[in-house]
């Protein structure tokens, strides 16, 4: 079984962290963040810059830091991650299962591993050096160490809005925008060269009219013919990077 690998372009996304305002509890926040954890990295995204704009930032900011961790840690090595309130919820995420989540009871040829300290979920323990394994021979536990650049989950970045204005490879995810489908070229030319960093606006809206004027020619309607007055920010990722994903295969 082999890794996929991570896109030759990044492709990241920009969300604001207003977007868990109107949850008021944990189980209510990590609902909303098991969706956008599975979508990203579903669509295989780089990064997530999560724009502090929300009298919570701080709190939500070590919630997502902790939830994230823990989604993406292969099933033998979450015991290593310490104990804390804001993952008493996870159990009811939807999974996200990477490659890396992937394994055999018993060890397998072909099997790629993720270690911690010389744990590989194996029974014996190896170099603590080695950050990943492929299996070689299941019978004598051979192995060789994997570097390939294989994709391992998503990232998180915490930055003021003002950090918006120093990417040159924004698109924006609007009502008003063009559509994607008609204009591919232009959307694809731009990941080739930069990749892209796909911006969802705040549930309060007015993304454009903070960002100025200039930035319509780089928005799209990725929710195409909406049968809904109002479209959720989870919903307009999950429709936008189905569209990219699309676009740039």
């Amino acid at each position: 079984m082999m890794f996929p690998f991570s896109r030759y372009k990044p492709l990241n996304v920009v969300l604001f962290m207003s977007t868990f305002d109107i949850e008021n509890t944990l189980l209510e926040i990590t609902l909303k963040l098991s969706f956008i954890l599975r979508v990203t990295n579903t669509f295989r995204v780089n990064k997530i810059y999560w724009i502090k704009d929300s009298p919570k930032s701080e709190r939500i900011a070590k919630i997502i830091t902790e939830i994230t961790r823990y989604t993406l840690s292969p099933p033998y090595l979450k015991k290593y991650i310490p104990y804390s309130k804001n993952l008493k919820k996870v159990g009811i995420m939807e999974p996200v299962t990477l490659p890396s989540h992937l394994i055999f009871r018993q060890i397998t040829e072909g099997e790629i591993r993720i270690g911690h300290k010389g744990d590989f979920g194996i029974n014996t323990k190896l170099n603590p050096d080695l950050k990943a394994i492929l299996i070689t021979d299941s019978l004598k536990l051979d192995y060789v160490p994997y570097n390939n650049l294989y994709y391992n989950g998503v990232k998180n970045e915490f930055i003021e809005f003002k950090n918006i204005f120093n990417f040159e490879n924004l698109i924006i995810a609007s009502r008003s925008g063009k559509n994607p489908l008609k204009n591919m070229e232009e959307i694809v030319n731009l990941y080739k060269r930069s990749g892209l960093t796909l911006v969802i606006g705040q549930p309060t809206g007015n993304l454009l009219h903070n960002l100025g004027k200039q930035y319509l020619e780089k928005s799209y309607n990725f929710v195409i013919k909406q049968g809904v007055s109002d479209v959720r920010v989870e919903e307009a990722l999950a429709y936008s990077l189905s569209i990219l994903n699309l676009l740039l295969s």
